[in-house]
């Protein structure tokens, strides 16, 4: 077992290093997710108000949208040095491929959510209700976006027209999640639908138990085909 996890703990770091010498993914990421995100506020109008009540979700496709393309570019990287079929010839187990892999993404994931929910809070002037509940929102509906993400971007990164494939494939998978997190952010931004919250809670942690454990059994046939 400690093996098991110090061997995952390698796998993270490496990621989390070449995550940090390369920095143009993370740029393009933050990019992206800013550009969409004026688009969108462009697109309601002069309107604050209903931008405002649609910034949950917003906020929650934008990361989506900007997700899908660093996740893309993660596997890419790995695919292009050779790193990969370095890997899966290690005397490690696959499930230690997958959970390193996966974990170094959600690190990543969540350091840009990091970067850009603040920037959202402070352009638009929101408090929010409770920013541990926060932290717990975009924690677990990162897991469940990157366990999905990782098993799929493994699935189609050999495949032409990958870069379609990857958000034809996660998008509608991830739509259970979607709304779960879109209604808990709405209510720790507004207060909107207290009396929901711990069914919507609920619903998150049994979808992501689920993404993680069919990601981590399937991404062993994946890598193997």
């Amino acid at each position: 077992m400690q093996l098991f996890f110090r061997q995952t703990l390698i796998l993270v770091w490496k990621d989390v290093l070449i995550d940090l010498k390369r920095k143009d993914n993370l740029l393009s990421m933050i990019l992206f997710a800013i550009l969409t995100l004026l688009v969108f506020q462009f697109a309601m109008g002069e309107e604050p108000e209903m931008f405002q009540i649609a910034l949950p979700g917003v906020i929650w496709i934008v990361f989506l949208m900007s997700g899908v393309l660093g996740l893309g570019k993660s596997f890419v990287q790995e695919m292009e040095t050779g790193c990969m079929g370095g890997l899966l010839l290690a005397p490690v187990d696959r499930s230690v491929l997958f959970l390193g892999k996966m974990l170094a993404n959600t690190l990543f994931l969540l350091f840009t959510q990091l970067l850009f929910i603040p920037l959202c809070l402070f352009f638009f002037e929101i408090e929010v209700r409770n920013w541990l509940e926060l932290l717990m929102v975009l924690f677990f509906g990162t897991v469940g976006f990157s366990s999905l993400g990782t098993l799929l971007t493994a699935m189609t990164s050999t495949l032409r027209g990958k870069e379609m494939l990857l958000p034809i494939l996660i998008f509608p998978l991830m739509v259970p999640s979607l709304l779960c997190v879109v209604r808990l952010t709405d209510f720790l931004f507004f207060g909107a639908h207290s009396e929901e919250v711990w069914s919507w809670w609920k619903l998150l942690l049994g979808f992501d138990v689920v993404l993680f454990t069919l990601s981590l059994l399937g991404f062993e046939f994946i890598v193997e085909e």
